[in-house]
């Protein structure tokens, strides 16, 4: 005869090995007909952690568009672009751009923007090189000067020109380019070196490019176009010194995510077989 503890013992463990059984056993004509379904918990009122990230980007394209009564010249192709006015006064616009859709999600909240570009070339002291945000989409054609490409060359389908966003069909409505009236940045570029644009204004004029990506035309390149002899020629997209090729460095947060846990539950009904 088994002791009344060793028989008490005996009972729990039957219970303890049983039950699951018995509960797999009542679940499993429920699953069968009724397969587990999931219930979504979300703490929409705490999103994950938003931790900034920096990006560098080159351009998508860039030009100059070169004073030109016919429209006839421009530089797509070329090493270099340019801000200022000849020794003839004739003015020069540059003229970039950068694809932020690829490199940047959309709902992103942009912390800093900074243009780094390479002057290579000047035939004066430091000047006010100012960037405008442009108003209509333009081209880069294949457009290719010689030389050190000042004077331009012919322009080719597609090349943004002083009257064309795009040769020889789509014109500006204001010859010389369309572009806001406010500077988003100012810099002053003197010897040959880098140099920097960074404001408050490209933090905006990022943040609606990445909300709205259908206005991003990027950047028009102003120099001081009233006296003769200020321009200044900056490296390209093109330019074979890979460091010397612009760069737009901007810091940002990515969109807020969502905290989710599924839970697995499964309706049981009745049914009469």
């Amino acid at each position: 005869m088994k002791h009344p503890i060793q028989a008490k013992l005996w009972r729990r463990s039957a219970v303890i090995i049983l039950f699951p059984l018995i509960l797999l056993t009542a679940l499993i004509p429920a699953l069968a007909h009724h397969p587990p379904t999931y219930s979504e918990l979300s703490d929409t009122a705490n999103p994950g952690p938003q931790i900034p990230r920096t990006t560098i980007l080159s351009p998508s394209q860039d030009n100059t568009l070169y004073e030109d009564a016919t429209g006839s010249l421009s530089n797509g192709a070329g090493q270099y672009f340019f801000a200022g006015t000849t020794n003839v006064g004739q003015i020069r616009r540059g003229l970039i751009a950068f694809d932020l859709s690829t490199a940047i999600s959309g709902g992103s909240t942009v912390l800093s923007a900074t243009l780094i570009l390479s002057m290579s070339r000047t035939i004066i002291g430091a000047q006010p090189v100012a960037l405008h945000p442009v108003l209509a989409d333009w081209g880069e054609g294949s457009s290719d000067a010689d030389g050190e490409e000042g004077i331009g060359t012919g322009s080719t389908p597609g090349d943004a020109t002083w009257l064309h966003t795009f040769y020889n069909g789509s014109l500006w409505t204001t010859a010389g380019g369309d572009f806001a009236a406010t500077a988003s940045a100012t810099t002053l570029v003197g010897d040959l070196g880098s140099y920097q644009w960074s404001s408050p204004q490209m933090v905006t004029d990022v943040q609606a490019w990445i909300d709205t990506p259908a206005d991003n035309f990027g950047w028009l390149l102003l120099g001081d176009e009233t006296p003769m002899m200020t321009a200044k020629r900056f490296d390209s997209r093109e330019n074979p010194t890979e460091a010397n090729q612009p760069m737009l460095v901007i810091t940002y947060e990515p969109p807020p995510f969502d905290f989710h846990v599924y839970l697995p539950s499964v309706t049981s009904t009745t049914t009469s077989e």
